[in-house]
C-alpha cells in the first residue's frame, strides 16, 4: 500500500518553513550588511594610509584639487593604492548624475572634508583623531567633498551660524546657487544608523551618524574640530 502525506502533513512541513526563512533571513541580510560594512572599511583603511603617505612625502601637506583641470583629491593617492577600486564603496551601486546636463559617473564613491582638498597642513590639526577627514559619498552628490562650516563663516569666522545645521550652506563657486554643501553630499547611514570614516591620523572607524556631529557639545563635532574654514578657490 502506497504511502503519501495528508494534506495536514503538508501544510506543518510549509509552516516549518515559512518560520525558518522568517528567522533565517534577517540574520542573512545582517551579515551581508556585516560583510560590506568590514570591505568599505577595509577601503577606508587603505584611503587613510595613503593620505598619510602622500602627506610625507608632501612637506606634511594634503592633495591640491583643481577643478579647473580636472584634478581631484584622490587623483594624486592612486599611486599609492593597489587599485582603483578601493574607491568603490559596497554600499551602493554607484550611479550616473547630471552635471551641467551631461550624464557622468563619478569617479570616486568617497568624499573628502573640504578642509583637506586644498594642500592644507594636516599636522595643523589640534585633534587629529579625532577629525574626519574622508567618508562615504550619498550616491545622489556629485561633488566629491564636503563642506562642515556655515557659509557666513567665511566672512565672520565668529559667526553664531555654527551652532545652527541649516546654515551649512554657501555658494559654491561666487554668484552659484546657494546649496546644502553639508550633509546632504553623505550617506549618513551607509551602513544601518551610521557608516564608516576616515581620521586626520589614519585610521578609520564606524560611527553612529548623530555621534560625528558633536564633540565636546559642539557643531559640527567630528567634521570640523577646530572650526576652520576651507579653501575653496
Amino acid at each position: 500500500m502506497r504511502r503519501a502525506f495528508t494534506l495536514i502533513e503538508l501544510l506543518v512541513v510549509i509552516a516549518i518553513i515559512a518560520i525558518l526563512a522568517a528567522i533565517l533571513f534577517p540574520v542573512f541580510t545582517q551579515a551581508k550588511l556585516a560583510a560590506k560594512k568590514t570591505q568599505d572599511l577595509s577601503n577606508l583603511n587603505q584611503i587613510g594610509k595613503a593620505i598619510m603617505l602622500y602627506t610625507n612625502d608632501n612637506d606634511d601637506h594634503t592633495m591640491v584639487a583643481n577643478h579647473e583641470i580636472g584634478v581631484d583629491w584622490f587623483d594624486p593617492l592612486y599611486s599609492y593604492v593597489k587599485s582603483k577600486d578601493v574607491f568603490r564603496t559596497p554600499a551602493y551601486q554607484r550611479k550616473s548624475l547630471l552635471e551641467d546636463g551631461v550624464p557622468v559617473l563619478p569617479e570616486s564613491d568617497y568624499s573628502i572634508n573640504g578642509l583637506f582638498s586644498h594642500g592644507e597642513s594636516i599636522t595643523a590639526l589640534s585633534r587629529p583623531s579625532d577629525q574626519i577627514v574622508v567618508t562615504v559619498r550619498d550616491v545622489n552628490a556629485l561633488d566629491p567633498d564636503y563642506h562642515p562650516w556655515p557659509g557666513s563663516a567665511e566672512t565672520n569666522l565668529a559667526t553664531p551660524d555654527w551652532d545652527v545645521l541649516a546654515a551649512y550652506e554657501g555658494e559654491e563657486f561666487p554668484g552659484g546657487p546657494v546649496e546644502e554643501w553639508f550633509q546632504s553630499r553623505l550617506a549618513q547611514r551607509a551602513f544601518g544608523n551610521g557608516t564608516n570614516f576616515t581620521f586626520g591620523d589614519g585610521h578609520s572607524k564606524f560611527f553612529a551618524w548623530d555621534k560625528t556631529l558633536r564633540l565636546e557639545g559642539r557643531l559640527p563635532g567630528m567634521h570640523n574640530v577646530d572650526r576652520l574654514v576651507g579653501d575653496l578657490n
